[in-house]
């Protein structure tokens, strides 16, 4: 940490005011905001005028005992340059040393409260002085010095009224700052071990989780989901940067450690503007407790948030979903396993719901999340969409039927209804009522996305996803279903550059890699469909949502018998097992084999497949649409969802 002198030493660089007792900065007396690392940084440099200061050095007096990347302070420089109006390009203050550090190079002057007398400190590379001026250099000294202390003195009397007056207003405005602050959103990070070492990482981001579904409960600020926070988990990120990345204005962290049947835990609210901390607690309970623990948490943090709850959200803060310590342990490792979203995870996660359901047979949000499971085991393709969709569907209702107020439920019911049984004014319904619940879910908005998918409502689409990626706006799937979305509108740039950003965000899987490809074709620039369909196989092998895209480009180009060759491939591979037959119906209309593309998408409507949402807004379907068997393949779904509905 930047060394902070005992007595109170102001530091004067053209309108700027460093006041290290008050640890605030002032341009022309009216304070600045910055983070405290931000400010420790800028102090560091200051106290450094003239020299460079080291990446490293910087790093290991700023985050001392904590492994920060270079990119994070990089970040905190970039975020004192707008603070002080520098421009990288000519800089007044703060210049990079390539591949060293950085230099503050504006003149400073020190101002020393209990002395009362000015000193400036001069960048060194300024009092250099050639060969030829040698002799001048006495004369020139105390000339120098005789000039900054008439300047000092005549400055002084100016610069202490108007770093009183910059005092006065920042603590007036501190005194009221948790009033008059517009905090409407939150993010509540992984919780980390209090005394290091591993720690209980199912528990710790358990914490989290569990803060996170009560607080979402507050309509009036927006919380971010578990998804977003699983970047945090190591703890290695400075709070309030994080708090920037994920664009709220509060965070709440914490530490939590267990010894046997004994629990401590301590939080913190910061302020993400200033990272002035607004609440902090210790806990120290039975692990009996820690539903009473959460509930404290969560009710101080709402009301250092919002001016006034309403009943109903009081209610929904108190409530408990299982008062079983047990049940409630296996749920945080199957939400723990959840949030992982691969195949094994997924299972797990069902492993750990059913285990707290049996103990607790009333637990309707480990319904919630048993349901969620088998959804996306269908919808990714780990299972058959037969081997999923049945059991989804009577653990979303059983969800409902324990609890009619649990958003959660009410969302998973309509991911059911809308990915499997087609009852699209039913998926509808439960979707809205889990917004009516929690207007800030990200899912429940995102599955709105995919039904105005359904119902070819683009416009309506792009409006729910965007409003989802506002909510979580570092979830990758979400940044993808934005993408996909632009595509199905024929915004074909936009949607290769939003895929890219997917892909950047870390989302892992096939869809961002083929996308580009899909784009490119429908431009008619088919040598980079190809080039982007190549890539992805090489990163992820031959894998069916790639080839068929490629086989798609192929045919569409006149390069028939390479596509027949991938279509007899896909063909082959579908007799071993199953993936989505949309892919080889694609490449049967690129080939103008209507009758072939019809055959392989009745095949997915009789497996229920998921995929189906996008049959009516998918551009390559296009040649299809005035074939009368392709409208009654939705009349065939209706007729299906409606033999499901008795």
């Amino acid at each position: 940490m930047a060394s902070i002198p005992q007595q109170n030493v102001i530091y004067q660089f053209g309108p700027f005011q460093l006041d290290t007792a008050e640890q605030i900065l002032t341009r022309e007396g009216k304070p600045v905001a910055l983070t405290g690392k931000a400010f420790q940084t800028l102090l560091v440099l200051v106290e450094n005028s003239g020299r460079t200061v080291t990446k490293d050095d910087l790093l290991s007096k700023v985050w001392p005992d904590t492994f920060v990347e270079e990119l994070t302070l990089a970040q905190n420089i970039s975020t004192l340059r707008k603070a002080l109006l520098d421009d990288k390009s000519d800089s007044k203050y703060i210049q990079t040393v390539p591949r060293r550090g950085y230099r503050f190079v504006a003149p400073v002057i020190q101002l020393d409260d209990s002395h009362a007398q000015a000193t400036a400190n001069i960048p060194a590379e300024q009092e250099h002085l050639n060969s030829n001026q040698a002799a001048d250099v006495p004369f020139r000294k105390q000339e120098l010095q005789s000039s900054r202390l008439r300047w000092a003195i005549a400055f002084l009397g100016l610069s202490v009224l108007a770093v009183a007056a910059g005092v006065y207003l920042y603590r007036a405005k501190a005194r009221n700052g948790d009033q008059d602050a517009q905090v409407r959103s939150i993010a509540v990070l992984p919780f980390q071990p209090l005394t290091g070492g591993d720690g209980d990482e199912a528990l710790q981001l358990g914490m989290a989780d569990a803060l996170i579904t009560k607080l979402s409960n507050i309509k009036q600020i927006v919380v971010r989901p578990t998804s977003s926070i699983l970047k945090y988990s190591r703890g290695t990120q400075d709070p309030v940067v994080a708090g920037h990345e994920q664009m709220v204005d509060s965070l709440l962290e914490g530490k939590v450690q267990r010894s046997g049947e004994r629990i401590r835990i301590t939080v913190q609210l910061i302020r993400v503007s200033d990272g002035k901390p607004l609440w902090a607690d210790t806990f120290d309970e039975t692990f009996t407790n820690i539903f009473a623990v959460q509930d404290s948490i969560s009710q101080q943090v709402a009301r250092r948030l919002v001016a006034q709850l309403t009943g109903e959200e009081q209610r929904q803060l108190a409530k408990r979903h299982t008062d079983n310590t047990e049940a409630y342990q296996l749920y945080l490792k199957g939400r723990f396993f959840w949030n992982k979203f691969n195949e094994d995870g997924l299972s797990k996660a069902i492993d750990y719901f059913k285990q707290a359901i049996a103990i607790d047979p009333n637990y309707a949000l480990a319904y919630a999340g048993l349901s969620a499971s088998y959804n996306v085991q269908g919808a990714i393709g780990v299972l058959t969409p037969a081997q999923t969709w049945t059991d989804a569907g009577w653990t979303a209702e059983k969800a409902v039927a324990l609890d009619d107020n649990l958003g959660e439920a009410h969302s998973a019911l309509g991911g059911v209804k809308l990915l499997y049984e087609w009852d699209w004014p039913g998926a509808d319904k439960e979707l809205k009522r889990a917004l009516e619940l929690n207007p800030n879910y990200a899912d429940a908005h995102e599955l709105s996305g995919y039904y105005y998918w359904v119902t070819n409502q683009l416009d309506v689409a792009i409006a729910e996803l965007r409003r989802a990626q506002e909510l979580d706006p570092l979830s990758p799937v979400i940044t993808w279903d934005v993408a996909q979305t632009l595509y199905y509108q024929g915004r074909y740039d936009e949607a290769v550059e939003m895929s890219v950003k997917a892909r950047e965000l870390g989302f892992d899987s096939l869809q961002p890699l083929f996308l580009p490809g899909q784009a490119y074709e429908r431009k008619g620039m088919y040598a980079r469909a190809i080039t982007e369909c190549n890539s992805a196989i090489e990163k992820y092998g031959r894998q069916p949502p790639i080839l068929a895209p490629l086989g798609f480009v192929y045919g569409a180009s006149g390069k028939r018998r390479d596509a027949e060759a991938i279509l007899n491939e896909l063909e082959t591979l579908w007799r071993r097992r199953y993936f989505s037959p949309i892919g080889i119906a694609l490449i049967h209309t690129a080939l103008g084999n209507n009758d072939g593309a019809l055959f392989w998408l009745t095949k997915a409507v009789e497996a229920r497949d998921p995929q189906l949402i996008c049959l009516r807004v998918e551009p390559q379907f296009e040649s299809l649409r005035a074939d009368p068997r392709f409208q009654a393949l939705f009349q065939r779904m209706e007729k299906r969802a409606n033999a499901t509905a008795k």
